[in-house]
Order: C-alpha cells, then structure tokens, then sequence
C-alpha cells in the first residue's frame, strides 16, 4: 500500500471523475481505485483542483505492472482496441481500421499508453512498382523514424515508404551470414533493408543497391550515413531493368527481395553473378506447392536452364503472408556453364 494523494467522489460521478483526471494526465493507473460505501476514490499523481468530491490523501494499492495492451484498455476503455500495431522510434503505426470515429484525444492517449511521441495509422501498400505507403500520421508533424533493430540503424519517412516488422529474423541472418569481402548486389534495395545489415553485421565489401523509389532511397542514404557504410556502398537510381545491365558478372551474392514474386527479376541476378555465386530468391508461396517440393524444384530448373548448375544450399521460411501463403527465401548456389 502507498499513501498519495486522491480524488474521492460519489460512485455515479466516478466515471466522470476519471475522465476528465485521464484528460488532464494526472490520473495514476499504476494504482488501484478504492471503492468504498458509495464513494469512489481515484489516485492522482499530483494534487489538483477539482469542482466536485474532494481531494484527499489515502492507502493505495499498486498495481503489477501493466502490458502495452492493458494500458491502451485503461486509457480508452468504451472502444473497439487493435490488438497488435508496428513500434518505430517514437511512432506507432496502428493497423489500417483501428479507431475509426478517433480524434486528438484518442491519439494522446494512445501516445500515453504506448509511450510514444506520435501516432500514424497503416494504410494497404500500394501495389506498384515503388511498394509506397500510404500511412496517414494522426498525431505529429512528419513521419521520419530513427528505428533501431539488431545493431542496425533504418532512417526513413514511415508515411511514404513501407517497413515489415514481419521480416526482421530476415534481416537478422542477412547478418549472420558470412559475406567477408562480398560483392554484393541487392536489386530490390528499398530503404536497406537487407542491405544495410549485410554491409554493417556480415561484412560485405561493397553493395550495388538498385532502387527506383526516390522516398526510399532518401531513407536508404540517411541509413547508410547513420551507420557510417555509405562508403561501401552504391547506389542505382533506376528500374532495375536498366540499371542492372551495368553490373553484370560483377557479384558473389544477389538479393532479390521483391514480394510478391520476384521472378521478373531471376535472369537479371543470373546476369550479376560472376562465375559462380549464391542467390537469395524472395517469394510468396503456396504451402502446398511448399509441402510437396514443387516450389523449389521448378526454382531451381529455372535457373538451371538459363545455363548453370545449381544447388540448393537452405529455405529460410519467414513469416505468413496470408492464409496457407508463406513468404520463403530461397538460397541457391550458382555455377554458370
């Protein structure tokens, strides 16, 4: 029990009271209400004027320490509540049809619960060519994160480009792996999603990074400045189906992360690759044609057949897509004929 300090009020005031202490930000929930003969007595953390009940000190008793998901409840307890939504520095991107009617009031308190500075709300990824978002920001001047993951620092404009918190033990092992003195060409770079954890954590020599999207490639420039690699990298402004004609036979490694299928892309890595080198094929597929070994047979006679032979060296299976649909990524080892 703690004593501090609280506003006591009659029990058909109660929520009235804890409205307008919420609103005011001096309502504590790290602490139970006390109910008691009628009155209700909310605990404050700080004394304040009030127009009905009274303030008074009393016996609290602490809550355990509240989750993300229970301190969203407290603060907006009468609405429909998202159950999950994507962290970015100081950002919260609520999925796409959380809080509807919301106004600025629902935004700070969301902010309050989630411990944030700003909201935005996700919107669908708009299927073109550049992959744009169209998150909207609800509370805040501009959507620019800082957003630390894995050692690894992502610098970009969350309202105008995309960034799957899905895929990071993706991007993970794109650090673990060993690309000592690689070069490496990634031919969907985005804002570095790949590319800059190959550089930083596994040693690329230099990457090739094509991007046609100028927001993301804003976001990748601030990114590789951040994690002082910009030297080690460079950067194709451009469809790839162009750009990627000047660096063929140059690489060790490609990366075709591109969803939902990348295979526009599979003769344009081929042509990157020296004599010999490994692939990494992002795609979206069909569990059945995964149960059953169809995916990665057809795969690998593609590549076969553009002059080379190939071996399968591991399936990374990354996350769900959507029902029975899974984003994998093959790596394939490739030794041109």
């Amino acid at each position: 029990m703690e004593r501090k300090v609280g506003w006591e009020v009659p029990s058909d005031e109660a929520e009235r009271a804890r409205r307008i202490a919420l609103n005011a930000g001096v309502l504590d929930y790290g602490f139970h209400p006390i109910h008691q003969q009628g009155k209700v007595i909310w605990p404050l953390n700080e004394m304040v004027n009030v127009l009905f009940g009274e303030i008074i000190q009393s016996n609290f008793e602490a809550r355990i320490e509240l989750n993300p998901h229970q301190r969203l409840a407290v603060e907006l307890p009468d609405v429909e509540l998202p159950t999950k939504w994507e962290l970015l520095d100081d950002l919260v991107l609520l999925p796409s049809d959380s809080f509807p009617n919301g106004n600025d009031d629902t935004w700070k308190a969301v902010c309050r619960a989630l411990k944030v500075e700003r909201v935005g709300r996700g919107a669908e990824i708009d299927s073109g060519p550049m992959r744009q978002s169209r998150a909207e920001i609800l509370l805040g001047s501009h959507g620019w994160v800082n957003h630390k993951e894995n050692g690894i620092r992502y610098v970009f404009d969350a309202s105008k480009v995309m960034f799957s918190s899905g895929n990071i033990t993706e991007r993970r092992r794109m650090g673990d792996i060993n690309a000592a003195g690689d070069v490496v060409v990634d031919l969907f770079a985005g804002i570095g999603y790949y590319t800059l954890p190959i550089l930083v954590n596994a040693g690329a020599l230099v990457v090739h990074a094509c991007e046609m999207n100028p927001d993301s490639i804003d976001g990748l420039t601030k990114g590789l400045v951040a994690n002082m690699v910009m030297s080690r990298c460079h950067i194709h402004q451009g469809d790839n189906r162009q750009t990627a004609s000047k660096l063929e036979g140059i690489a060790d490694r490609v990366l075709l992360g591109l969803l939902p299928s990348s295979t526009y892309a599979w003769e344009l890595a081929f042509n990157c690759l020296k004599e010999e080198g490994i692939i990494h094929v992002h795609m979206n597929v069909e569990q059945q044609e995964l149960d059953d070994g169809t995916f990665v047979k057809e795969t690998l006679k593609s590549f076969e057949e553009m002059g080379s032979e190939v071996k399968l060296l591991h399936l990374e299976d990354v996350k769900s897509y959507a029902p029975r649909v899974r984003h994998v990524v093959l790596d394939i080892e490739v030794r041109k004929l």
